[in-house]
């Protein structure tokens, strides 16, 4: 009898100590998560296998001049570059298109390859729109949270698009901005993850 009442006393005292370091436990792991997640790039989504062509979307550390793609557990590094060669591409792109979408009012715009339609994001209507280069809206598209950036697939049958949520866990700094990379199916409107995480910036290009 004595031998049970020591188990039960001994039981009784395990318990004490485990479930007061519970919550404790489960907030480190969160966070070493969290931050293991944001080093590796992690995001095991697989809803990007449906996106034809997303093997070819590049996604580039401005601060570093790392390179990376979409792998099944999330970005895979495929090198460095050390030439400002994404940047020149910016400016000669911004320069060429300067004429053609000078009656646009924002930043955030991509044209076509085959310079017959344009894609923007209005801010103040929070909706994507596809039109052709004198402004009639063919289409739109709902969006949840401000969009940063906008590229068109090479064969103009996907919109890639940057939104980034604020306050994620009610506060409003930047450590708090979750960014996600979706694409657009033009043909039937819908819409798949292709790459998520918070603070993961990255500059887009679909080559």
């Amino acid at each position: 009898m004595s031998s049970v009442k020591h188990r039960r006393h001994h039981i009784i005292k395990i318990v004490g100590i485990v479930l007061p370091a519970m919550p404790f436990t489960v907030i480190v792991g969160s966070l070493s998560f969290s931050l293991l997640q944001g080093a590796l790039h992690l995001d095991f989504s697989q809803e990007y296998r449906q996106v034809d062509g997303a093997e070819q979307i590049t996604f580039r550390e401005n601060w570093q001049h790392k390179i990376y793609r979409r792998s099944f557990w999330g970005l895979r590094s495929v090198g460095k570059e050390e030439r400002d060669i994404y940047d020149m591409q910016d400016v000669e792109k911004a320069e060429d298109e300067e004429a053609i979408v000078s009656w646009l009012d924002t930043d955030v715009y991509d044209v076509s390859e085959s310079r017959e339609h344009i894609v923007w994001y209005d801010w103040q209507e929070e909706k994507i729109f596809l039109g052709d280069l004198g402004g009639e809206i063919l289409q739109a598209y709902e969006t949840q949270d401000m969009v940063e950036q906008i590229v068109f697939s090479p064969d103009g049958k996907y919109i890639l698009f940057c939104e980034i949520e604020y306050g994620v866990n009610g506060g409003y700094s930047t450590d708090e901005e979750y960014c996600s990379y979706r694409a657009i199916d033009i043909g039937d409107g819908a819409q798949y993850k292709v790459y998520g995480g918070y603070r993961e910036w990255f500059k887009v290009y679909w080559e």
